[in-house]
């Protein structure tokens, strides 16, 4: 069983490959938040709009990885339009009394980092621990950023906050072959409705 678990949701591609990055360099367990219809093309496009600007939570699949087995657990989302994607809220508000010990990353395309990686730590469990990283409780690479192997530095940084938070961390109670938490009630806060920005599209 290894220490720390990636778990995301990339509509493009983006996500996926700053995930892999990471569990890469924590020799950790990767976990791909999944859904039944996928969001490509004009119409995915417009549907991931929709729902993030609605704060909906789409039907997710059950996840692998139980997220309770691990000292660490790092979740990742796109930023659409300011906000965490629908999947990933999802994914937060079902399992988070699962989510004990929390870092966030996101990719975007050009702002609203600091929005999304603050409503993702809003959505955990009061009792949940999460790693501050610089200014943001996270990491945030630019979808450029990755396109041009940028970001190296940002990347180095908060894998070693990581390592040091699970170095501190105690060892996590084994639970066997149990499943994964069962769900809580949905988060009863809400986004506002901000105007989309133009760099704030749905990215990856």
């Amino acid at each position: 069983m290894k220490d720390a678990l990636v778990v995301y949701y990339s509509r493009s591609g983006s996500t996926r490959r700053l995930a892999q990055r990471l569990a890469e360099r924590l020799d950790a367990d990767l976990e791909e938040i999944r859904e039944a219809h996928g969001r490509s093309g004009a119409f995915g496009f417009l549907r991931s709009l929709y729902d993030v600007m609605r704060a909906r939570e789409p039907r997710i699949a059950a996840p692998r990885h139980d997220p309770r087995e691990y000292k660490m657990v790092l979740v990742g989302s796109p930023v659409w339009a300011s906000h965490v994607s629908s999947p990933v809220r999802s994914y937060l508000t079902q399992y988070a009394g699962s989510l004990r010990r929390l870092g966030f990353f996101c990719t975007l395309r050009g702002s609203g980092a600091t929005e999304t990686l603050a409503e993702m730590a809003a959505l955990r469990e009061p009792q949940a621990e999460t790693i501050e990283h610089g200014r943001f409780p996270g990491l945030a690479l630019t979808e450029a950023q990755l396109g041009k192997g940028a970001g190296s530095e940002a990347l180095d940084a908060y894998v070693e906050t990581v390592r040091q938070r699970m170095r501190a961390a105690g060892t996590p109670k084994r639970r066997g072959k149990s499943s994964a938490a069962t769900s809580r009630s949905r988060a009863s806060s809400r986004p506002s409705r901000t105007r989309t920005e133009r760099d704030g599209a749905p990215a990856g």
